[in-house]
């Protein structure tokens, strides 16, 4: 039978969601790729005991009440491959994980609520594709959903408060991190930032990371960069430099540190292909990526479609929560209901939604990834990794073929036609052959299948 919701994610905003919309009589189907819910953040953390109000703890008894309840049918191990409108609402078609490719299904609802998050962002440089060489969100993965360290002596570099998060989940799980290593240099451009802190409820977070890194003397090192990284089959060392402004290399400032994982990460890059299969308008975000356009209400540009947390921007955890309540408020009215949440309690949270938007937004321009890393990128260095494109035929594509935009140098050179579709390096080959970033993302989010699917799979259920 077709639910009324179905919601797609199961992180924080994909929760707060799932329990507006059963609370208020919803029939409610969650959808999420992972083992278990609670997205990258929560990876690995048991079901809360305590909790009140609308916190994340409180939202998450309450789901986990409601699965057992059967007021939320919960399905783990599942990939939505193909969102498609329908006169009525939405057909969702599904597959199981990468063991189970060919079991598909198909999903017919009255309203959508895309929460599918966001992945780390990479940048090449000589050495990246090393082993031992990982995103941030990665080596963040390994500690909670595994309780494995990615190394014995581990640098943490890139940009962005997330650098010490990452930090923090590595030292806690006894991890020996023997540098951050910041490209930015938040003392004088995060003014701005640190003037919404308090605000957006983030000092706390803030004083705990730091305690953390003092009480293990890592040093944090701003305005430098990983430049590159060596080894003989796996990594060794990398290599790190004082950047100016721009993120160019320093002449003499280059010192050697030797390590064996390298925890590296650049930002995050929305998850908004499902939106792009039924045309919802796209925005270019504060950090430059692309983001699904939602009004006050998290309503997307189609009806009945509303999205929420990583997808609509990158603002973080508390971001995606209220912004999940607020879509999951929206998604109960598209089905003819009231939500169970009080006009005071709507009214608060987007307030809140807007409050902590801007908070991202500062943090955005606190931390900007600038042009300066493209030098580092020699002509040797994989640009996709999937099709094992160099950065010379990369920026031969233009200078000798005449490439002009981002599809043409796919064409040209395969770079993006492989396993993740262009989503790691989409924006890299825009960088290194300089198009207009924003109009290359915008013309590239339509991706007709998200994830892959077996053909035969497909063309049993049709």
């Amino acid at each position: 039978m077709p639910s009324d919701i179905v919601i797609v994610g199961g992180g924080v905003a994909g929760i707060a969601a799932a329990v507006v919309a059963a609370r208020s009589g919803c029939s409610v189907t969650l959808l999420d790729s992972g083992s278990a819910v609670g997205g990258q953040y929560y990876r690995g953390a048991k079901s809360p005991e305590s909790g009140s109000g609308l916190s994340y703890e409180a939202l998450r008894r309450a789901f986990d009440e409601l699965v057992v309840a059967r007021g939320i049918d919960r399905r783990l191990d599942t990939y939505v491959y193909s969102l498609a409108r329908r006169d009525s609402g939405f057909v969702v078609r599904t597959r199981g994980d990468d063991r189970h490719r060919g079991d598909v299904d198909v999903l017919e609802s009255r309203a959508v609520v895309i929460a599918t998050g966001a992945f780390d962002k990479q940048l090449p440089f000589p050495g990246w594709t090393l082993p031992g060489v990982m995103s941030g969100g990665g080596a963040q993965a390994l500690v909670k959903g595994s309780d494995v360290l990615p190394g014995q002596r581990i640098v943490v570099a890139g940009t962005g408060p997330f650098l010490l998060a990452v930090t923090y989940a590595l030292i806690s799980a006894g991890g020996n991190v023997i540098a951050v290593v910041e490209a930015n240099d938040p003392v004088g451009l995060a003014r701005h930032a640190w003037s919404v802190l308090p605000a957006a409820g983030k000092s706390a977070d803030l004083a705990k990371f730091v305690t953390a890194l003092a009480k293990k003397r890592v040093p944090y090192l701003r305005r430098h960069r990983v430049r590159r990284a060596s080894g003989t089959g796996h990594l060794e060392s990398v290599t790190i430099s004082r950047v100016d402004g721009d993120w160019r290399g320093i002449a003499g400032s280059e010192r050697i540190w030797e390590c064996d994982a390298l925890a590296i990460g650049y930002g995050f890059t929305a998850q908004t292909d499902l939106a792009g299969q039924v045309g919802a308008r796209m925005r270019i975000g504060s950090d430059g990526g692309l983001a699904v356009e939602v009004d006050e209400r998290q309503r997307t540009s189609v009806p009945a479609l509303m999205a929420a947390g990583e997808t609509t921007g990158i603002g973080g955890v508390d971001l995606a929560r209220m912004e999940g309540l607020i879509a999951g408020v929206a998604a109960v009215e598209q089905c003819g209901r009231q939500a169970a949440l009080s006009d005071a309690a709507i009214a608060r949270g987007m307030r809140d939604v807007l409050k902590l938007r801007r908070f991202a937004d500062a943090l955005h321009f606190a931390f900007p990834v600038r042009d300066g890393w493209r030098d580092d990128v020699d002509d040797q260095t994989l640009v996709c990794r999937c099709e094992e494109v160099s950065a010379s035929k990369v920026r031969g594509a233009v200078s000798d073929l005449g490439a002009r935009d981002a599809r043409s140098v796919k064409l040209l050179t395969r770079a993006g036609m492989g396993w993740c579709q262009g989503r790691i390096c989409a924006p890299a080959v825009d960088a290194l052959c300089r198009f207009d970033s924003a109009a290359s993302l915008i013309g590239g989010s339509y991706r007709p299948v998200a994830v892959p699917v077996p053909l035969g799979a497909i063309a049993a259920e049709s």
